[in-house]
């Protein structure tokens, strides 16, 4: 054993700086804006052993927190606790099998993610982007948007990943088809329209493995929402929304100049329950803000914030709802 070992600290130093690295790798990949170059330097970092297991812990503990923190079966780690480990207790973690299984869950929400990391149009957090393709189709991305399109002489199709899009189609034009989860709608040939689509992630297991659900609503003009394959079509016109999904809700009408405020730099809620403010206040702020109660996820919000400024959006909604919070790091907040 050497001096630096016996002493404890440059290895101690080391362990809490790779555990620090760990962590912010976790971090990147579930915030939605990594890339396949973040995907190949992860593969590169793993590469050493001890940072591979540092990994598959950063990785085990963050999907856990959730359960951990809501939940009375087991106290949470403390925060020097994690920053603490040693490489040993890592290894010995991985060797248990827990941690293993938790990197292979990693793993494969990442291959999952493929299609949102591949697209053809893509947004980060807090960025919002407009795209005019051929024809005069003018898109505009939400933050974490991702959107594949085909447009040509076969057909016009679109496929909506995660996020949400304003999309106007000009007079003159072939039908247009987008599709968002298991639902699809297509507009009238010639006919010019304004519709948004938003994806949410699905409740309980299929959420956790990619899956979305969909709210599409109509701007202006007409659109047919077809929510499952074999499914009954729905026709929309301007100032009308359905939502697909398990909590789907049939045809029902929308307040327009609210329905994209992100086009404004605003967000606004309307008695929305805080699981989607929380989804939506996650694509303008770097990091993760996290429910860890289910009476927490249930209470509603109403209000008007600017998309330039999440934390005061965050201090706000907490403060009026009355919720606890923990901060883990500068970037994932926990409440309850």
């Amino acid at each position: 054993m050497s001096a630096a070992d016996y002493h404890g600290r440059p290895s101690a130093d080391r362990d809490r700086r790779v555990a620090q690295e760990a962590h912010a790798w976790v971090v990147r990949l579930t915030s939605g804006t990594a890339t396949q170059d973040d995907a190949q330097a992860l593969a590169a970092w793993r590469s050493d052993p001890e940072q591979d297991a540092a990994f598959r812990a950063a990785a085990g503990l963050w999907k856990q927190a959730g359960d951990a923190l809501a939940g009375p079966a087991s106290a949470p780690a403390s925060r020097g606790d994690l920053q603490t480990m040693s490489r040993r207790r890592m290894l010995r973690r991985v060797a248990a099998g827990g941690i293993a299984s938790a990197s292979i869950a990693a793993g494969a929400t990442l291959a999952l993610r493929w299609p949102v990391l591949s697209a053809a149009y893509r947004t980060g957090t807090g960025e919002i982007r407009t795209v005019v393709l051929s024809g005069g189709i003018r898109i505009e991305l939400d933050a974490e948007t991702a959107l594949d399109a085909r447009l040509d002489d076969e057909g016009q199709d679109m496929v909506l990943h995660a996020g949400s899009v304003a999309v106007t189609v000009p007079a003159g034009g072939a039908a247009l088809s987008l599709g968002a989860g298991q639902g699809r709608l297509v507009t009238e040939p010639g006919r010019p329209a304004e519709f948004i689509v938003r994806c949410r992630p699905s409740e309980g297991l299929s959420g956790w493995v990619g899956g979305v659900d969909a709210d599409m609503s109509c701007l202006s003009g007409a659109i047919t929402v077809v929510p499952a394959a074999g499914a009954q079509a729905t026709r929309l016109t301007a100032g009308q929304e359905i939502r697909i999904g398990p909590d789907a809700r049939g045809v029902h009408p929308i307040d327009v100049a609210h329905a994209a405020a992100w086009r404004r730099g605003l967000l606004v809620f309307r008695d929305t329950p805080l699981s989607e403010v929380v989804d939506d206040l996650n694509r303008y702020r770097p990091g993760r803000i996290v429910l860890a109660s289910s009476a927490a996820a249930a209470r509603h919000v109403t209000g008007i914030f600017h998309l330039a400024r999440p934390e005061e959006a965050l201090t706000s909604i907490r403060t009026a709802l009355a919720l606890s919070e923990v901060r883990l790091g500068d970037r994932l907040v926990v409440l309850r």
